[in-house]
């Protein structure tokens, strides 16, 4: 057997674990990490982190969940924390729906949220920290934008992007590979 072959066998290998490796990756991301990781927000030492779930969700879809995080300076979750969620239509301003204070123990919370319409919306997070000699009594706020897309769109972007283009792109990879090994191309 040639070094050419060996060498040609050994890139096809590592191509093959690598993309198992990210397709893994993307599809049990959620279950990985200990945070929920998106857009960020620092306010008055704290880190308040939003990563909805679907990233793109869905109008009129009743998985979507509003996933927030809250933590110190140190990246730690804060403890006995309570929240409430305020969900604005972002074109007029008006209030569509409204979650009372709640409390809960760990700051990694999370909303089921349905949204009845395609359009862009802003979500306002309000936290009481207990113990806190500011933010016992007054709430940070943090605003956060996000739209609600279509759901019969035909195929979702992120869908698009890691079930389909990705395999393809691996798939083209192999043949061409394969096509200049038997020195057709």
């Amino acid at each position: 057997m040639s070094v050419q072959k060996i060498v040609y066998r050994k890139y096809v290998i590592v191509l093959i674990v690598l993309l198992f490796v990210c397709l893994n990756e993307c599809n049990h991301s959620q279950f990985i990490f200990g945070h929920f990781f998106g857009t960020t927000k620092n306010i008055g030492g704290y880190q308040i982190v939003f990563a909805p779930y679907p990233a793109l969700p869905l109008a009129r879809d009743n998985s979507t969940l509003l996933n927030f995080s809250i933590l110190d300076k140190d990246n730690k979750n804060v403890n006995n924390i309570s929240a409430s969620l305020i969900v604005k239509n972002k074109l007029n301003g008006s209030i569509i729906q409204n979650f009372p204070f709640k409390f809960y123990e760990l700051s990694d919370i999370t909303f089921p949220y349905t949204f009845k319409e395609i359009g862009d919306y802003q979500i306002s997070l309000l936290v009481k920290i207990n113990g806190h000699p500011t933010y016992s009594q007054t709430p940070i706020s943090a605003d956060f934008d996000i739209s609600a897309t279509n759901p019969n769109q035909v195929i979702p972007t992120d869908e698009l992007i890691i079930y389909y283009l990705v395999p393809g792109l691996a798939v083209i990879t192999a043949i061409v590979l394969y096509l200049r090994h038997k020195n057709k191309i």
